[in-house]
């Protein structure tokens, strides 16, 4: 297995030789790890492709891998799979999304349990290269921050949930606010439509924190006032998509892209919906729902 990091990327590696299945050896799977923890964004290319039960596999080395929840959109045998792509069958979506831009955000943040790491595979891209997957640090976001600016930041709670317009895709008995307190042991895996975190995540792997915000997702700063949130979210979000931290992924059949989905925001670029966009995608969460939270405030 060779990985590369991507040349003048401020993130990323290519990957090839890598077995994308669950039967990886114990060297790979670390030498993945520290390279999704080096470089947060891994394109793996060259690999056969895996079936649905593999590339299951593959994901669930890396963390437990919850069903989506959704009573359309996911793969119709593995729920756990989710389907994005804007074309239709006889009418009907076969998957979630479409050819417009998709706004900044991490999978499963409106969760008690939110994502530990993502994987997405394109089935099928437009030919003209559209619909580019981008990939923003935010841990370098906490990481440029003045140390007065941090230890205000660990005092904020943040409110997530699931946007507008999916709540009636989700199973009904999934849906609601459900957030951690003292009987985390009852929190299911696919749990909640809207939760509070702290503003402040930290990687129980490596220690380094990051500023744990989106636009799509971040509804606002609990304790703060509603105008004052929102100025303070728009502050910190300019720092989505700004070259010097984000990654631009142009999609090849069969590439499959990995990424630390604590540590980054992603958002997808429009493109024609003349043109066919297909892929699968799987989220492994936190065993631990308290883990990303044992934040240590700034010195």
């Amino acid at each position: 297995m060779d990985v590369t990091p991507i040349p003048g990327a401020a993130l990323g590696a290519v990957v090839h030789g890598a077995q994308v299945t669950g039967d990886m050896d114990k060297a790979q799977y670390d030498e993945i790890w520290a390279a999704l923890d080096t470089r947060l964004v891994l394109v793996f290319r060259g690999h056969e492709t895996p079936t649905d039960e593999e590339f299951l596999a593959f994901g669930r080395r890396f963390g437990y891998i919850p069903k989506t929840g959704l009573t359309s959109g996911a793969h119709p045998d593995h729920n756990e799979i989710l389907i994005v792509s804007n074309l239709e069958e006889d009418g009907r979506k076969i998957g979630v999304g479409d050819a417009g831009w998709m706004g900044w955000h991490t999978d499963y943040s409106f969760r008690p349990r939110v994502a530990q790491v993502g994987f997405l595979e394109a089935v099928e891209v437009p030919s003209s290269g559209g619909g580019e997957t981008l990939f923003t640090d935010m841990y370098s976001l906490y990481e440029s921050l003045s140390s007065e600016e941090r230890r205000l930041l660990h005092t904020y709670r943040v409110r997530h949930a699931l946007r507008t317009g999916y709540e009636e895709t989700i199973e009904e008995e999934l849906q609601g606010e459900v957030s951690l307190d003292e009987s985390t042991a009852q929190i299911q895996p696919e749990d909640g439509t809207s939760t509070i975190h702290p503003l402040i995540a930290r990687n129980p792997r490596t220690g380094r924190q990051s500023v744990y915000i989106s636009t799509l997702n971040t509804k606002r700063i609990v304790d703060l006032a509603p105008d004052a949130s929102r100025k303070l979210l728009d502050e910190l979000l300019t720092h989505a998509g700004k070259p010097r931290y984000t990654y631009a992924h142009t999609w090849q059949p069969g590439d499959i892209v990995m990424w630390d989905q604590l540590g980054t925001i992603h958002a997808k670029q429009a493109f024609d919906p003349a043109e066919r966009r297909i892929m699968r995608q799987v989220v492994s969460i936190f065993d631990d729902p308290t883990g990303p939270w044992r934040a240590e405030a700034a010195a």
